[in-house]
């Protein structure tokens, strides 16, 4: 499963890498987003009208699997 890493990118950066990598990579994929709650909201928010994104687990929040709708 491919994965993205947004640590340490800026929230305005990391809208435009999410577009273009999963445009790049299409699910099921894997976004890291860390212990960041906001870059979390941003993932969710810029992938929710075409995709699906739940937590990897609930031992671990900061990274997201995005399914297809």
């Amino acid at each position: 499963m491919k994965e993205l890493d947004l640590h340490g990118l800026s929230h305005d950066r990391a809208k435009d890498i999410i577009v273009s990598w999963i445009h790049k990579n299409p699910p099921p994929c894997k976004i890291i987003t860390g212990n960041s709650g906001a870059m979390e909201r941003l993932v969710r928010e810029t992938l929710e009208e075409k995709y699906r994104c739940d937590y990897e687990s609930y031992h671990n929040l900061g990274a997201l699997i995005v399914t297809r709708r």
